[in-house]
């Protein structure tokens, strides 16, 4: 019986020895939290990576629309006063001119006058030989010697003058040439003092007259703008075009201005007062039709206008857009009703 007994207390003894609780003992443990917490941070690292990626991938789209949308600039819609400038276009002409011509037919000698040339009035600029004096000097030698000064003195030659002071515009003919009667030798012309020339509507008159002085911009010349007074109106009216001729004199002591220059006339006509105004830069133009896009949140709505005095920097819109209300003022060519911007 007692060897029973203690047969058995040694196989509890020998469970005991193979299976022991201390074997877990703290290091095991601490090996098995140590690879949780791995386990757990790569995890967590992974949905950080992920979350990361969703972010900037919404921001690049966000800047990649950005990117895509137009930016514009817009001004509200004003009201204020707006004056009417009515506009032609006119020419310098000469006041005074003449043709230099002879009253007989011969050959021109003794002329020098080249294009540019300034001569006075009563100035002897050549001669005229008749032609029936050239032939009486070709048969001389066959006459007698003592009616020699007799047949010279018969036919003399005829000088030519000046008919005025001024310059010498173009030359038709030179020395050694033969000219008929009433043919043009030389264009003189005054340049000091020249006139303008344009053609106004008969329903301008009214403002014409009233404003009293032109402002004149010459077209292809750099010039600063004058303002001149009007000088004379045509008392005859274009009855097909229903414009009067007007004209203007151009002082010109430096000789700066030429004929043929082509000018812009302009003056001011009435005066709007109290209208609504937009830049001119708000515009479309399609055809006639006129339109402005107004800056709806972050859209534009496109509105045909009425339009009525226009000027290089503002335009009077009668139809269309209401005070306060923005407009854009860049790039509206490049716009569609509907059109989503960036307003700046």
């Amino acid at each position: 019986m007692h060897s029973r007994r203690n047969r058995k207390n040694r196989c509890n003894r020998k469970f005991r020895f193979s299976f022991p609780e201390k074997r877990i003992n703290r290091e095991t443990k601490q090996k098995f939290r140590d690879f949780s917490m791995k386990i757990i941070a790569t995890i967590l690292t992974g949905f950080l990576f992920l979350f990361a990626s969703c972010q900037q991938q919404g921001h690049e789209a966000e800047t990649s629309r950005a990117d895509f949308l137009l930016h514009v600039k817009t001004q509200p819609v004003v009201r204020g006063d707006i004056q009417d400038t009515l506009a032609i276009y006119g020419e310098v002409v000469l006041r005074q001119e003449a043709f230099l011509a002879s009253q007989f037919p011969g050959r021109l000698t003794g002329f020098s006058l080249l294009m540019g040339d300034r001569v006075q009035r009563g100035q002897a600029v050549g001669t005229i030989i008749p032609a029936t004096r050239e032939a009486l000097l070709q048969v001389s030698p066959d006459v007698p010697e003592e009616l020699r000064p007799f047949l010279k003195e018969q036919i003399r030659p005829i000088p030519l003058f000046s008919p005025v002071d001024g310059t010498v515009l173009q030359v038709y003919r030179h020395s050694g040439d033969v000219v008929e009667r009433g043919e043009h030798i030389a264009h003189i012309a005054r340049l000091d003092t020249l006139d303008i020339l344009g053609e106004l509507p008969v329903r301008w008159l009214p403002a014409l007259r009233q404003a009293g002085k032109v402002r004149v911009e010459f077209t292809d010349y750099p010039h600063p703008p004058l303002q001149l007074s009007l000088t004379a109106i045509s008392g005859k009216v274009d009855e097909r075009n229903q414009t009067v001729p007007i004209r203007l004199e151009l002082k010109n002591p430096a000789g700066e201005f030429r004929p043929g220059m082509r000018v812009r006339l302009t003056f001011p006509s009435r005066v709007h007062k109290n209208t609504l105004l937009v830049p001119r830069s708000a515009l479309v133009e399609e055809e006639g039709v006129f339109s402005v896009f107004v800056l709806q949140g972050s859209k534009v709505e496109k509105r045909q206008v009425a339009t009525g005095i226009m000027k290089s920097d503002w335009c009077e819109v009668l139809t269309g857009v209401r005070e306060g209300e923005l407009v854009v003022v860049n790039k509206a060519y490049s716009l569609q009703d509907g059109m989503e911007v960036i307003a700046e």
